[in-house]
């Protein structure tokens, strides 16, 4: 059969793509919402336990802290205001976002039981490898020049301490 299609793929009508959406896809948006609320909470709990500072002398979990409120504001602010009504099919787009939080999640462990470096470096990745990037050497220097930044950033310019 040449004109099958899988439950993935768009169906064509005309020379626009209509994707196939599945029952239940209208949990996809609150759900990815409380995913990212859950996750942003959880950071900034966790950045708490770490001397957080002030902004003229921050400590190790100030950013934490603030990136993980952030986070979280800002998934309650998509779940309240987005409602246009369009779910698609799970495919690339969430498969990118499931990368991303997972590269965020690795970042927190690996920079509370390993160190700073290793969590960037995962992390850097991670977004890269979501952001659509695909050719690894170019990941890779963008890894590390980006990983470079951070810590002069953070730890020679703020002088933020390090939990280890």
């Amino acid at each position: 059969m040449e004109n099958a299609h899988t439950p993935s793929d768009p169906l064509m009508d005309g020379d626009q793509a209509v994707p196939v959406t599945l029952p239940g896809h209208s949990v996809l948006k609150p759900l990815g919402a409380a995913v990212l609320a859950i996750l942003g909470v959880g950071a900034a709990v966790w950045a708490i336990t770490f001397d957080v500072g002030s902004l003229d002398r921050p400590g190790a979990g100030l950013w934490p802290v603030t990136l993980g409120s952030a986070l979280a504001v800002s998934a309650v602010v998509f779940l309240l205001f987005n409602r246009d009504g369009k779910e698609g099919a799970f495919g690339r787009e969430q498969i990118d976002a499931l990368i991303a939080i997972a590269s965020i999640v690795a970042f927190i462990v690996l920079f509370q039981h390993v160190h700073f470096v290793a969590g960037a470096l995962v992390l850097m990745a991670g977004c890269q490898v979501a952001a659509g990037a695909r050719k690894p050497l170019s990941i890779a220097v963008t890894c590390v020049l980006a990983t470079a930044a951070a810590w002069v950033l953070f730890f020679v310019i703020l002088g933020v301490s390090t939990p280890l």
